[in-house]
């Protein structure tokens, strides 16, 4: 074990006595806080002393950014669209109090995103920071919107522009007794870092390692196009991308920086006693993942050399119900929810639809690679986010010419709950409808078998949400394995097992009797804890509601330090994730079998927690935490640092 006094030091300081030989490359990564990773990883503001702060929050994840506000989800859609029409793109700051399902395709080609909820774990920001969008809740902020109409110019980053009359909608800041105006269409400027919101534009400067990473994932994803997945690597510089930027490229590759700080990187995972994995759904955010775990040189003839270190990364946790964002794919959902008596005589042709949709999503996800192992989480996407408030039922049932009044009965079933996040959901779905279960399986295993015939390895890992009853596990066996039999026929070398999430009391309770489960091929091997749903279960608070009536006086009294759902809360829940742990180590010393045990939710990416866990978890058999690519640096580093010092 290592010591040493963390002077604070400019991380350019840092890498320079790293390479003079003044510090161990060890010494160094000890050294390395949170705000040197944010210099080196994230785009900043260049301050000049004259912005104009407008609003205040807490900010999520983050990086600053500038971009035109949106308050209405069909005109950023509408302006993503004729930005993808001109072949350029457009720069947009969204904003909305709530959110649902259909703020997915949105949410994905922001720049930034703010609300005034307070829940940092509410839908839009746990969407917004999951694609690595710099998020701010708690903003004191009011939504207005008017029936006059006005003419806006929205701008696109050719310097083109359009013209659309459109109702009069604004946002009123109120900060230090002021109170602020902003109109849609008007530029601001947000730090996801310090939470802050700024009028007009601020110049963004990005650090060379950002755009370096930044700029070969682009040219990995345009490789792709040109020559499939598994030669992508091999033609990095025959994309325009790096043709457009390919001297920068050459030259910050060869950096100092940069080949000292993939040193540290590589230092890290080496070192890690917890490793961390992605939490990912994209191919763009594999590729991420898959270059922060791979050497990256320029050879004598000047191409790219992208040599991927393979057991270093992984896909830890692949949530389904994030890939369904295009308006008729989530629309082919519905009916399926809605059922064979609701949906009639083509309730098959759209089961079929589904299985070829889902199995192409999870298939783009795979074909770069998963690493080590995918564990692909079981559709956990609560009813009263797919048939939101504002679904329109006369007009899905004219679309698909369904019966209104059973359509609206059959809808009003589902979304009659109260608490949206321990209701039905998970596995509560798919006892009750075995077809759905059956659908979610064939589409799994299509994309699986497809992605390791084309000899991408890709071992897969299911993983059950929501379980709260032995019974509940027991049924889906039953079904997964027949599925198994009747699509391929064997056992199949690339499904490692079946993994439950740890997210309610009962799972919690009855761990040894879920985790001892098995079927004729295939074990239960693993778990999860659902950093933000286990949070909830264990100090017994609404995730929503506890961000405005509970958490703010609580930790004012000091009875927390800070949300729960931003930094574990070690009294209760870390108290609880470590006797879990020595339960299942007791139960694996009984039955021998290999547990594979992660954490996900947003304290996967908290600097403190990640070395909470490190240092506590980690020893008992906690295996990873689970993070979006933009946090896994920030995981790995914590979760290095913890690992080599003593405290």
């Amino acid at each position: 074990m290592l010591f040493t006094t963390n002077i604070e030091q400019n991380y350019k300081t840092l890498l320079s006595n790293l390479s003079s030989g003044k510090s161990t490359i060890s010494e160094t990564l000890i050294d390395l806080t949170e705000t040197h990773l944010m210099e080196m990883l994230l785009p900043s503001f260049r301050y000049t002393g004259k912005e104009l702060l407008v609003g205040e929050g807490d900010g999520i994840l983050p990086g600053d950014v500038t971009g035109q506000l949106v308050l209405n989800r069909e005109l950023g859609e509408k302006l993503l669209d004729e930005a993808r029409r001109r072949n350029t793109k457009i720069d947009l700051i969204y904003s909305t109090p709530y959110g649902d399902l259909e703020d997915f395709r949105l949410i994905q080609s922001i720049r930034g995103f703010f609300t005034n909820q307070k829940g940092r774990t509410t839908f839009c920001p746990v969407q917004a920071s999951c694609e690595g969008i710099p998020s701010i809740v708690g903003v004191n902020c009011t939504y207005i919107e008017e029936q006059d109409q006005m003419t806006y110019k929205y701008f696109f980053k050719d310097g083109s522009y359009i013209e659309i009359e459109q109702p009069i909608r604004k946002v009123y800041f109120s900060i230090y007794g002021n109170t602020i105006e902003i109109l849609e269409g008007q530029f601001l400027s947000m730090s996801g870092r310090h939470g802050r919101i700024y009028k007009g534009e601020l110049l963004v400067e990005e650090p060379l390692i950002a755009k370096v990473y930044k700029l070969l994932t682009q040219c990995y994803l345009e490789a792709i196009e040109m020559v499939g997945p598994l030669k992508a690597h091999t033609c990095i510089v025959e994309t325009n991308t790096f043709q457009q930027n390919k001297q920068w490229l050459i030259d910050s590759i060869q950096s100092e920086e940069f080949q000292l700080f993939q040193e540290l990187v590589h230092h890290a995972q080496d070192v890690t006693d917890l490793e961390v994995f992605a939490t990912a759904h994209t191919t763009k955010g594999m590729v991420q993942t898959l270059l922060y775990a791979s050497h990256i040189s320029i050879d004598d003839d000047n191409r790219v050399v992208i040599k991927v270190r393979e057991d270093k990364y992984a896909l830890g946790l692949l949530r389904d119900e994030r890939m369904w964002n295009d308006p008729e794919a989530i629309d082919l959902m519905r009916l399926i929810f809605l059922g064979p008596d609701v949906v009639g005589k083509h309730f098959n042709k759209f089961k079929n639809q589904y299985v070829e949709i889902f199995s192409n999503l999870l298939y783009q996800t795979f074909k770069v690679g998963v690493g080590k192992i995918a564990v692909i989480r079981l559709l956990c996407m609560p009813f009263k986010m797919i048939f939101t408030e504002k679904f329109d039922v006369k007009r899905f049932s004219q679309k698909f010419d369904l019966d209104e009044k059973a359509v609206r009965n059959r809808v009003n079933v589902l979304t009659n709950e109260t608490e949206t996040y321990h209701g039905c959901r998970g596995v509560r779905v798919t006892v009750q409808r075995e077809d759905i279960c059956e659908l979610w399986c064939e589409g799994l295993l299509k994309a699986a078998k497809r992605a390791n015939d084309e000899g991408i390895k890709t071992q897969i890992q299911i993983l059950l949400s929501m379980v709260t009853f032995p019974q509940e596990v027991e049924m889906f066996i039953e079904v997964f394995e027949r599925k198994i039999r009747e699509m391929i026929g064997t056992k199949c070398d690339w499904i490692r097992g079946i993994s439950v999430m740890i997210e309610t009391s009962g799972a919690f309770h009855l761990i040894e009797d879920i985790l001892d489960l098995k079927g004729k091929n295939y074990l239960l091997n693993g778990a999860l804890f659902g950093g933000n749903d286990f949070t909830a279960a264990c100090l017994n608070m609404n995730r929503t509601d506890s961000a405005n009536s509970i958490i703010p006086s609580y930790v004012q009294l000091g009875i927390m330090n800070r949300s729960p759902f931003q930094t574990i809360n070690t009294q209760i829940v870390g108290k609880a994730i470590v006797t879990s742990l020595r339960r299942i180590r007791n139960l694996r010393r009984i039955n021998n079998r290999d547990y594979l045990i992660g954490l996900g939710g947003e304290i996967a990416g908290d600097w403190e927690s990640v070395q909470w866990l490190t240092r506590h978890a980690a020893p008992l058999g906690l295996n990873y935490v689970s993070t979006p690519p933009e946090r896994i640096l920030f995981s790995l580093f914590a979760s290095a640092q913890a690992s080599l010092v003593e405290f």
